[in-house]
């Protein structure tokens, strides 16, 4: 799989983010994008960065998950790798109107599907979390989750898909990259808003090569 995968270090350059209104007193002086994505691996600390992002910012949380099981947005659940199947079709329709209804919010999503639903929109950006994989591989056992399941997730992180698919959509100035590895949620939120505040996105010398760290075939062998 890695082999087929195209190099996620070539974003094309997009433009420039939209910035919105200022976070509430006692938060750092700054703008902020309208519409904050943050996206990565499962199991890398999405949900609660973003939840914690989003009550620091005074914004609204959105989380894919949460919206694909209370709204029926799914085709029904996989066993074998123990997830909903996304129907991606409603769920596009469905932030498009969303997003559109809340313009004039700020918003924060949280998703780690991002290049089939989600379409560049005046005033988003991207935060890509990033976990060393053998952690990724130990939180994701930790969840009881199939050794299969756990190996297409570290695998995924291996090659950068989530960055890929990000750089993609919006291009490298709309979009972030963060190492969470060893990091708390708080740590995570205070250098996500530095990196947006500087706003100067992605660029090749961005954190982590675990390709250069770690050997795909041996790696497997100690999660297969």
């Amino acid at each position: 799989m890695a082999e087929s995968m195209p190099d996620s270090r070539s974003g094309d350059p997009g433009s420039k983010a939209s910035v919105g209104r200022r976070v509430p007193a006692g938060a750092p002086e700054q703008t902020l994008p309208k519409i904050i994505i943050v996206t990565g691996t499962p199991g890398v600390g999405k949900t609660a960065v973003g939840k914690l992002l989003a009550k620091r910012i005074g914004s609204e949380f959105l989380s894919l998950g949460d919206l694909v099981k209370t709204q029926g947005l799914h085709k029904g659940f996989d066993r074998r790798v123990q997830s909903y199947i996304i129907n991606e079709r409603a769920v596009e329709w469905m932030l498009k109107g969303y997003l559109k209804d809340h313009r004039e919010k700020r918003i924060v999503f949280e998703t780690h599907s991002f290049n089939s639903i989600l379409h560049k929109t005046h005033g988003m950006v991207a935060v890509v979390l990033r976990l060393d994989p053998v952690v990724l591989a130990r939180r994701l056992k930790g969840r009881n989750w199939p050794k299969l399941k756990i190996w297409e997730n570290v695998e995924a992180e291996l090659i950068d898909l989530s960055l890929y698919d990000s750089l993609k959509v919006l291009g490298k100035r709309r979009v972030y990259e963060i190492d969470a590895t060893a990091k708390s949620p708080g740590n995570l939120v205070r250098e996500i808003l530095i990196v947006l505040h500087k706003g100067k996105g992605w660029s090749m010398k961005s954190l982590p090569n675990w390709l250069g760290k770690y050997d795909p075939i041996l790696l497997s062998r100690r999660i297969l």
